[in-house]
């Protein structure tokens, strides 16, 4: 019982997925066939009998440690009791095709079992993540649709019960229905642009587009989700024309200005400009709130990924970043994340100029 209970937290304490757990996940699959050897050999336990425990290592290091853990076990346990503990010590046992045949059938039963359970347990660990995502991006899902959809809905109650008094301001309340609805659609859209570009599906509709364009019906909608956030723009007076599929672009600029809001929970400003240089068109994104980590910013585009600032601060999906990361990849353009000084963040989105317009550096106007 004791000999179980040391195996069974030798093999809990090498289970994790760092280099150093792995060379110590080796270590434990040499090691305990070993100590089942000597144990064997000392309790007077028969060959047979120590055969079935072997088995039974293979399985708990492919549960614990994986298959290449279990497949050394297995190589371990068939070696060592043949070699190293017979007298005098060193000298193989295996002295005929009979016995070489019996530890080629022991060393590929073992590895099968071994890499069997090692892949049915990693396909269950799949599964339950997925299931957890799945729950996770749902709850997510309900939340931020939540918000619009009760914004629409008390606004038509109000509209019935008051909309006729002289006082109501109607242009007011159907600004605050675009509104709602705007960002109801875009998140649909969102999860939509999700499923196309994990299935390869993706299609841009690209054309001749001002990238002002993109982000003014940004400013106009997102200007109005907070009153304790003032989004200040600096764009040239000029067209800025970009090859894009200016749908897509302006989900990215709306991603990327939400988050902005969404993540200085204190409020302030949100600044957004538009330049040119010898990049192309630039669009930065800067708030002062909360900033980024330095551990997470090099994962901050990838999927399902959120900052643990980020994800304590408010709900979220993780997919927005890595969404508007593929569509700016596929545009030909880049978009890069940094800390600003002295808080806050900055994102900034690089595009390609439309071939026949002129390359020089564009600042843009004081910012409004």
């Amino acid at each position: 019982m004791q000999l179980s209970t040391s195996i069974r937290s030798i093999l809990v304490g090498v289970s994790g997925s760092s280099q150093a757990h792995r060379l110590a996940a080796y270590a434990a699959a040499v090691a305990l066939p070993l100590v089942i050897i000597v144990a064997g050999a000392t309790l007077g336990l028969p060959e047979f009998a120590f055969e079935d425990i072997a088995i039974l290592i293979v399985v708990g290091c492919a549960l614990k440690l994986g298959v290449g853990p279990a497949v050394t076990a297995a190589v371990v346990s068939s070696f060592g009791d043949d070699i190293l503990l017979r007298e005098p010590i060193g000298r193989a046992t295996i002295t005929g095709v009979r016995d070489l045949v019996d530890v080629t059938l022991f060393l590929s039963v073992a590895g099968i079992v071994g890499w069997l359970v090692a892949r049915v347990d990693r396909e269950r660990r799949r599964a339950q993540a997925a299931v957890e995502e799945r729950d996770r991006l749902i709850a997510t899902i309900t939340h931020d649709l939540g918000t619009p959809l009760a914004a629409i809905r008390g606004t038509v109650q109000f509209v019935r019960r008051f909309g006729t008094a002289a006082d109501v301001d109607l242009n007011r309340l159907l600004a605050r229905l675009d509104t709602a609805s705007a960002r109801a659609t875009s998140l649909i859209r969102m999860l939509t642009d999700a499923r196309a570009i994990e299935s390869g599906g993706l299609q841009l509709q690209t054309a001749r587009t001002d990238v002002r364009e993109c982000l003014a019906p940004v400013v106009q909608m997102l200007e109005r989700v907070s009153d304790h956030h003032q989004i200040a723009t600096a764009m040239p007076d000029h067209p800025v024309l970009v090859e894009a599929d200016a749908d897509r672009l302006q989900r990215v600029f709306e991603n990327l200005v939400s988050n902005a809001i969404k993540y200085s929970p204190g409020g302030g400003p949100v600044e957004i400009s538009l330049s040119t240089d010898d990049r192309g068109a630039v669009v930065q994104v800067r708030d002062y709130g909360m900033g980024i980590s330095k551990e997470a910013l090099p994962h901050l585009f990838e999927r399902a990924y959120r900052a643990p600032e980020a994800a304590s601060a408010a709900a979220g999906m993780g997919l927005g970043l890595t969404i508007s990361a593929e569509i700016v990849k596929r545009h030909g353009g880049t978009i890069h994340a940094a800390a600003a000084q002295p808080k806050g963040a900055l994102l900034t989105v690089t595009l390609p100029l439309a071939s026949d317009v002129s390359a020089a550096p564009v600042q843009p106007r004081a910012a409004t």
